[in-house]
């Protein structure tokens, strides 16, 4: 009889047991839930802006011979936004597109 006792007194520890780690599971995924972030957004840097990269595009079409750190250097002594050679970088070779053949290499009529 004793042995009956304390094998069903186990079995319910068992049971409340399960149900304390199922409950906290409940409460731990709503407080989630509710605090988290409603819509869904990529991890990482957001990226310049539209105004910046119109700025950096324009500044290399005026001038073709500044380099990506004359860039960066120009926009933060004039507009004060510290700004890295490498998003200059990143910028110019998606959005800029030079007109002028690569190495200077012009096309003359004529084969000379």
């Amino acid at each position: 009889m004793l042995f009956h006792r304390v094998c069903h007194l186990g079995l319910l520890c068992d049971f409340v047991a399960t149900l304390l780690k199922f409950h906290k599971a409940l409460v731990k995924r709503k407080y989630r839930l509710l605090f988290s972030n409603k819509t869904p957004r990529k991890p990482g840097p957001r990226g310049p802006s539209d105004a910046l990269i119109e700025l950096i595009v324009e500044m290399k079409k005026r001038n073709p011979r500044f380099g990506y750190l004359r860039i960066a250097m120009q926009i933060q002594n004039a507009f004060g936004i510290k700004l890295d050679k490498g998003v200059v970088k990143r910028v110019l070779d998606k959005h800029y597109h030079s007109t002028d053949p690569p190495n200077g290499e012009r096309n003359i009529p004529g084969g000379i």
